[in-house]
């Protein structure tokens, strides 16, 4: 399919009719749509896909999981690599101090054991010798919306190691000027470990599945920054909203890593814990959080709804916090924070705990524990659209799961998948909600003033799927709302997964179904 490029002006016209024209200030290009598939691919899209379910995992960037992949057919990727398999010359000296004099050598983590003797060259470097991707450390780079934008550096993509970690919070009085590098120098440590990429013996499984499926290698986190903006993007193109947002609480890109949970417009971006329980310990005070009731916009769930079509949100831990999901969390003493750690349940990535339907979907059943998948699966029960959540020890993000936590609970899933009577009927999407402050090479596109962020691994598994097919087009997490649109022939959300491209080239309805390329 080929990018189809809209007159401007009629496509602003329409965004104003939706109310949303305040998305896109001058200066700003949507991301379009793709061309709308041929009738046989809707229809086939229609006729042989009942079931689509989104693996949804945390925090890692393109580069970082895929940027080693080599197609066994021959296929190009946008990798790290050039034509003679040595890393491109493009990305050696590339990454730059706050003072933005290029390193000589990387900034490495020596308190993680692995780098403790490491001296590394100012590029991309195999991580495996120093984390390895069966191995989980105390270490976890930022990923705050402004911080990610800087790192970003307008498409340079050359400050993702001088802002990789917090600093030592050194404010200042108003009175004392400072450059932004001086500000940068204070407020962060820089760690070359965010160049580090793993390599097919790392992540055999996943490599395998790009083989037998589909790899994107140009899908994007929809908004810049961190979990729960990312994975609002995933049901409702959009983030949270608060009228109440305190002045000190709202962010700004000058000075760039000064991050706050929101925006002048009261838009959420960054993450907060929500105040419908279960909620959590660890993610800031919930009295700053987005009211539920304020959270109006549609979302794909009330799409589903409105058309009787089944849905639901699988989560990992679901069991154990279950009996706290009918209360709403202000404090400790109401019983309803209760979770003090990511390997039970992790509330704040569960985007459908910030909104006003939370506790109809509770009672409805909608909200279902890992164990229900694989019970949904046996009775021949599965849902029309299934989103599944690990929680931290399995969601490969940093300092909570190693990668091959994450790779061997996803097989799991799809093996189950692929064993049950549903595996003909369905898509599955494996998506990450962002990149985690890991660096990735390629500039993300600004459809508004709050995405795209950094490129993320993205895979297509369907028994209709090409076989090593690599999707070049440009994606982002809101393509997944327009394949679930385009699949039930559901009107879109917001302007985001309007224009979002919807996944589709990589299913071919003509050939035969695969029998599962795994077990």
């Amino acid at each position: 399919m080929t990018i189809v490029r809209t007159d401007r002006r009629k496509f602003l016209k329409s965004v104003a009719a939706t109310g949303a024209a305040t998305l896109l200030p001058q200066g700003f290009v949507p991301l379009l749509r793709a061309q709308t598939p041929a009738a046989a691919d809707l229809d086939g899209l229609r006729a042989k896909i009942d079931h689509i379910v989104v693996i949804y995992q945390e925090n890692r960037s393109f580069d970082h999981y895929f940027g080693a992949y080599q197609s066994p057919g021959g296929a190009a990727v946008d990798g790290l690599f050039d034509r003679d398999g040595r890393i491109d010359a493009r990305f050696v000296g590339l990454q730059k101090s706050a003072t933005g004099a290029p390193y000589t050598y990387l900034p490495v983590p020596y308190q993680i054991p692995g780098f403790a003797n490491a001296v590394l060259e100012n590029k991309p470097f195999p991580l495996n010798p120093y984390i390895p991707s069966a191995d989980n450390v105390p270490w976890d780079p930022m990923h705050h919306f402004f911080r990610m934008f800087a790192q970003v550096d307008g498409g340079k993509m050359d400050y993702f190691v001088a802002l990789a970690l917090p600093g030592p919070h050194v404010f200042f009085d108003k009175s004392h000027k400072l450059s932004p590098g001086q500000m940068m120098l204070a407020e962060s440590t820089p760690s070359g470990a965010v160049l580090g990429y793993y390599t097919r013996d790392d992540l055999p499984d996943y490599y395998r599945l790009a083989d037998a499926y589909v790899l994107f290698d140009n899908f994007f986190q929809a908004m810049s920054g961190g979990s729960t903006g990312n994975a609002l993007y995933l049901i409702a193109a959009r983030s949270a909203v608060s009228s109440k947002a305190p002045p000190d609480k709202i962010g700004s890109l000058t000075p760039p890593v000064f991050d706050r949970p929101y925006d002048k417009s009261g838009i959420l971006i960054n993450d907060l814990p929500p105040i419908n329980g279960p909620s959590e310990t660890f993610m800031g005070s919930i009295d700053l959080s987005p009211p539920p009731e304020e959270q109006t916009y549609p979302t794909i769930a009330d799409r589903l709804d409105a058309a009787s079509l089944s849905w639901a949100w699988y989560n990992e831990g679901w069991n154990t916090v279950k009996p706290w999901a009918l209360k709403t969390a202000f404090d400790a003493g109401d019983g309803s924070v209760v979770v003090d750690t990511p390997e039970t349940y992790l509330p704040h990535h569960n985007p459908f705990q910030y909104l006003p339907s939370w506790f109809l979907n509770v009672k409805a059943g909608r909200m279902r524990d890992s164990t229900d998948f694989f019970e949904d699966l046996k009775s021949g029960k599965l849902p029309r659209v299934s989103f599944l959540k690990a929680t931290g020890g399995r969601d490969e993000h940093p300092a909570n799961s190693a990668p091959r936590w994450g790779e061997q609970w996803v097989m799991g899933l799809l093996k189950a998948l692929g064993e049950s009577s549903a595996w003909e009927k369905t898509a599955v999407i494996i998506a990450y909600d962002e990149g985690g402050g890991f660096w990735d090479h390629v500039a993300p596109p600004r459809p508004d003033p709050y995405g795209c962020g950094t490129r993320i691994p993205a895979l297509l598994i369907s028994p209709w799927a090409r076989r090593g097919y690599i999707d070049h087009n440009v994606a982002d997490t809101t393509s997944v709302l327009a394949l679930i649109e385009a699949r039930f022939g559901f009107s879109p959300l917001h302007t985001r997964d309007a224009a979002a491209y919807n996944l589709l080239d990589g299913l071919d309805f003509t050939q035969k179904p695969r029998a599962p390329a795994f077990g």
